[in-house]
Formats: C-alpha cells, sequence, structure tokens
C-alpha cells in the first residue's frame, strides 16, 4: 500500500515536472505558428498586390502585335457606367477630350458629369482607384442641387496608355 501511495506521488510530481516542460514547448509551438500564419498573411497580401500591379501594366500598356479585342474606351466606359449605375447616380454626360500624346504616354481625357449624392460620389472616386485602369481625377467641381444633399459633380478624369518600345 506504502509502494502504490509512493509511486502515485512520484507519478503526480513526474507527471508536474513533465507537463510545464510541454506546457512551455506548447507555448512556444503556439507563437511559431502565429508567426507562420502572420507570414502567410502577409504573402498573400503582397501576392494580390503584385497581381493587381500585373492587371495595371497589361490594362494600360500597348503592346507591340497585341490588339486589344475591346478598345480600352469601351472599357473605361462600361467600367464608368456600371459604377454610376451601381452607386445610383445619375450620368448626365461623358465627353472625350482630344488626347494628349507626349513621347510614349498618351493620356485620354473625359469630362464627366454626374448627379447624386456626395457619399456615393466619394464612393466613385474610390472605385476610380480601385480599378484596372489606371484612372486620374484630374479636377472636379461640385454644386449642391438641393437641401437635401444632392449634387452635381463636374470631373475630369484622365486614363494613360503606355506604348511600349
Amino acid at each position: 500500500m506504502i509502494s502504490a501511495i509512493v509511486l502515485g506521488v512520484s507519478l503526480v510530481l513526474v507527471d508536474r515536472v513533465y507537463i510545464s516542460g510541454l506546457k512551455k514547448e506548447l507555448l512556444s509551438l503556439e507563437k511559431q505558428r502565429i508567426a507562420t500564419a502572420n507570414q502567410l498573411a502577409t504573402a498573400k497580401i503582397v501576392q494580390e498586390n503584385l497581381n493587381h500591379v500585373r492587371e495595371l501594366v497589361f490594362e494600360n500598356m500597348e503592346f507591340a502585335g497585341r490588339v486589344d479585342s475591346v478598345a480600352p474606351e469601351s472599357r473605361l466606359f462600361e467600367f464608368i457606367t456600371t459604377c454610376v449605375s451601381d452607386l445610383k447616380l445619375k450620368l448626365v454626360s461623358l465627353k472625350p477630350v482630344p488626347p494628349d500624346i507626349r513621347g510614349a504616354a498618351t493620356t485620354y481625357g473625359y469630362n464627366l458629369e454626374v448627379e447624386g449624392d456626395f457619399f456615393s460620389f466619394g464612393e466613385l472616386c474610390s472605385k476610380f482607384e480601385n480599378s484596372r485602369r489606371i484612372i486620374a481625377l484630374e479636377n472636379f467641381k461640385i454644386s449642391l442641387m438641393n437641401e437635401y444633399g444632392g449634387i452635381q459633380a463636374k470631373m475630369l478624369v484622365n486614363t494613360f496608355r503606355i506604348k511600349k518600345q
């Protein structure tokens, strides 16, 4: 009986020492797991950003021998009309201005006029920033249409095409 008690006490002591060592090791492994998960998340973000840059290059550059199946202007018009529709804005006008060719870069400008609320205008600007085409909002003028927050926004937006030399 005494040997069983001694054996039991010694098992408890060994268990306490062994478990405390395991606890430290498990905490160390958990820290490593968290660090690895953070690194994987960062790598995923970098991959997505690099893919976005690659798409920007292909959408905004003319490559020799590559013919676009759809004109860049058509893609821009489709993008703008989709954004305006999604944001429940009214597209008043979209008029091209003559292209500005400087070396390998060609700037295509558009006078764009929309009506709606200020929040939707802000969302439209955000969509410009995140589009697959480079769209620069060069200037804008906002006029209040009514006391309920209705606005009229007149903008000059530019897109660019770069010829690969």
